[in-house]
């Protein structure tokens, strides 16, 4: 893993969506769950950078050097072309699992890319470097604004936090490092975060959030007493709606506010609540 993630990024802005929010006063919430791409993270992408197909051979070029000599003779665009085959075969080896959202370990991908060009010696840790510095350089992240204070007063109020999220290995330590704590820290119960990559299997599947309501219910939790909050009108509010998860749409920032070809207004009345800056989740969750 690279040292400081956080090191490698610069301060990102939200773009306004111009919407109006929704902010019903919602009770009975006893957990609150977050998407993390577009949602917790201002992302250049909008989105986890496999979400798109692309690939940057510039982004390569600034980690592959992390290898030092081993891979100072290399060309870039090999390698690129060897990520984009990669990723492509790990899909259809789980598309033919039976899983129609198939996710990949990235750590995975690499560890294929790096054998494939005949780089050796190559360590978990060097390999967990090189792919977290594409990822920063591919999309660059920023904290959403207010994201912290949302979290201190929900930690404040006692509610736990969870994520749902498509991400992978390095999400979580680049979230912290920009926020500057850990995750436990801000309030995130380990039995509460669902990532992609651990199951192999992405939103907007709703194999994450079943797992999540699973781990609810252990805990005496009723669906219904946990509050989902994404970007994403098909990947997030439509899969969480559907194991009995009450919504919010977040609308902060038109990178990743993603609503498909459905009218706004439609997408509206299929979210609980539209959020169009963190700290409104205050004004949603009715304490008490």
């Amino acid at each position: 893993m690279a040292a400081d993630p956080s090191s490698m990024l610069a301060p990102l802005a939200p773009i306004a969506t111009g919407v109006s929010p929704k902010l019903p006063k919602l009770e009975g919430i006893e957990v609150v769950a977050f998407d993390i791409y577009g949602t917790l993270l201002i992302s250049a992408a909008g989105d986890i950078s496999l979400a798109d197909d692309s690939v940057s051979i510039d982004s390569m070029e600034r980690a592959m050097p992390i290898l030092g000599e081993r891979a100072e003779a290399i060309d870039c665009g090999l390698i690129a072309s060897y990520y984009e085959e990669a990723i492509k075969v790990h899909r259809a080896k789980r598309r033919g699992e039976g899983i129609n959202y198939p996710e990949v370990e990235i750590r995975e991908v690499w560890r294929d890319i790096i054998d494939r060009a005949g780089i050796n010696g190559v360590s978990p840790a060097d390999l967990e470097s090189v792919a977290t510095t594409y990822e920063c350089g591919v999309n660059p992240v920023w904290l959403m604004p207010h994201v912290l204070e949302v979290m201190q007063w929900l930690r404040e109020a006692k509610i736990p936090m969870g994520i749902v999220s498509n991400a992978q290995f390095y999400t979580q330590p680049i979230f912290e490092s920009l926020a500057g704590t850990s995750f436990k820290t801000l309030g995130f119960d380990d039995n509460f975060l669902e990532w992609s990559f651990q199951v192999k299997e992405g939103k907007p599947s709703r194999v994450l959030y079943e797992r999540l309501a699973e781990s609810c219910e252990v805990r005496g939790i009723d669906p219904r007493g946990v509050f989902y909050v994404g970007n994403d009108l098909q990947k997030d509010i439509l899969p969480a709606h559907e194991v009995g998860f009450l919504t919010g749409l977040f609308a902060g920032d038109k990178r990743s506010l993603r609503i498909g070809d459905v009218p706004f207004e439609s997408a509206v009345s299929l979210a609980d609540a539209v959020i169009t800056d963190l700290n409104q989740v205050r004004e949603v969750v009715k304490l008490g």
